[in-house]
């Protein structure tokens, strides 16, 4: 058995979904429901109106809308969410397969389907960024337990991500994409080596030296190739990523459209092969329960369940709960409350007990260099967050704190045990409300991005 789509399914049933109007960046969306109203699986119950920054919103269950109100999110803050209390018979509305369509057809069908990239982007907008053009698109594999689907040969799971790869590829109107894996993922590897595309055996080809994947589109005269690099880790690696995979420079203050490529996810290319293929919206998704609960699993959850309810799916917790993380110990964000719901973004909960909860106390920075040396982009992390804890955010600025891409690794190399990633965060969170024209400058300097190639 392929072990890769060893996924449990939450079929419990719940009290209620608390599904948020806003689950991306951008625009809110405008709720198309009132209370008292029946909904079924899959309606469309948050619309976007005329906003391309926003990604349409859908009943995970069916039943009846209880209420519409601010409740807790599990960003930290309180966004306007629809309520349903489910019903028993869990009636979905009709799932029309869209066959046929051209690329402006496509990206509409992505937006109401509401896909969004785990960082939250909307994928319509990754493929068809406003005023930019792409000319490849890249499915980052490196993760590939997100990925949800029955797959009992590896060549159905290589052979779906293909044909994901496909329809993103004509959405965006292009004609090369690559699929990334991690080199030490031989599941994965294995599963491509045992397909085929095109009539031809694939091959996965290390990405090693100057050999990129433009070098592998001519070698192996094929508009697809399937490559693998070393694993990279981080909330927001992709200038670096993009770099790695196809030699294209991507300066501090661009991103990989500007440089002509789009970057999906593992989770939303399934999900658009699903919306496509099938006529079926984003509202599941495959979440990663570990830590202090009694089975730890990866389960099939639909959004806006309360993360509650998910943990007694996975028989409860080990133990008096002290925190609970979500998105990654590391760069995740611990919560106040298990009631926050599931996300289209969410893709872990992590459960820290209270005698495994380190409580060291963090002290005066030794000067070491060592986050300096492990910082990807090349900051001076301590610097930074010594200059965030007297206040004085300005400096913090000349020093690029923007720049930050929220690895976390500065503060899991602090002997110290400063709390460095967190200091950078408020800091980056409070210059952005203090001095929101240093936001509209950094989209200026984003705008020339495509005039200097990225450089």
């Amino acid at each position: 058995m392929f072990c890769l789509s060893k996924i449990e399914v939450m079929d419990k049933t719940v009290e209620k979904v608390i599904i948020p109007l806003k689950q991306h960046e951008g625009a809110i969306c405008t709720p198309l429901v009132a209370k008292g109203d029946k909904v079924l699986v899959g309606q469309k119950i948050g619309d976007c109106n005329e906003s391309p920054f926003c990604a349409s919103v859908h009943s995970s269950v069916a039943g009846e809308v209880i209420s519409i109100e601010e409740v807790p999110h599990p960003n930290g803050k309180r966004v306007e969410s629809i309520i349903v209390q489910p019903d028993e018979e869990q009636r979905s509305v009709d799932f029309v397969k869209q066959d046929d369509l051209n690329p402006s057809e496509l990206i509409e069908a992505i937006k109401n389907a509401g896909i969004v990239e785990n960082y939250g982007v909307p994928t319509h907008m990754v493929l068809a960024p406003l005023n930019k053009n792409i000319d490849t698109v890249i499915i980052n594999a490196t993760s590939s337990e997100w990925i949800q689907g029955d797959y009992s040969d590896p060549g159905d799971y290589a052979s779906s991500i293909i044909s994901s790869l496909k329809i993103l590829m004509k959405a965006a109107n292009v004609s090369k994409g690559a699929i990334v894996l991690r080199n030490d993922d031989a599941e994965s590897i294995n599963a491509f080596e045992r397909t085929t595309y095109n009539g031809e055996h694939v091959h996965v080809a290390p990405l090693v030296g100057n050999r990129k994947i433009d070098y592998y589109f001519d070698d192996m005269n094929t508009d697809i190739v399937v490559v693998s690099q070393k694993p990279m880790y981080g909330k927001s690696l992709f200038n670096l990523f993009t770099e790695r995979v196809t030699g294209r420079k991507v300066s501090k203050t661009c991103d990989p459209s500007d440089v002509g490529v789009a970057i999906c996810g593992l989770k939303s290319a399934k999900a658009v092969h699903d919306a496509i293929n099938d006529g079926k919206p984003f509202y599941e998704t495959v979440i990663k329960v570990s830590g202090a609960v009694n089975t730890p699993q990866r389960i099939l959850v639909k959004i806006g369940t309360p993360i509650k309810d998910v943990i007694e799916a996975c028989e409860g917790y080990v133990g008096e709960p002290g925190k609970l993380i979500v998105n990654g110990p590391l760069t995740g964000t611990a919560q106040f409350t298990d009631e926050v719901p599931v996300t289209k973004d969410m893709i872990s909960i992590y459960v820290q007990n209270e005698e495994d909860m380190e409580t060291l106390e963090a002290i005066e920075c030794i000067h070491c260099g060592r986050c300096v040396d492990n910082c990807p982009v090349d900051l001076v992390p301590a610097r930074i967050a010594t200059l965030v804890d007297r206040g004085r955010y300005d400096e913090c600025m000349e020093l690029f704190v923007m720049n930050c891409i929220e690895c976390g690794k500065c503060s899991a190399v602090c002997p110290s045990k400063r709390h460095i990633l967190q200091l950078i965060k408020y800091a980056k969170v409070s210059l952005s409300r203090v001095y929101p024209d240093a936001v509209k400058e950094s989209d200026s300097m984003h705008s020339s991005c495509m005039m200097n190639g990225g450089q």
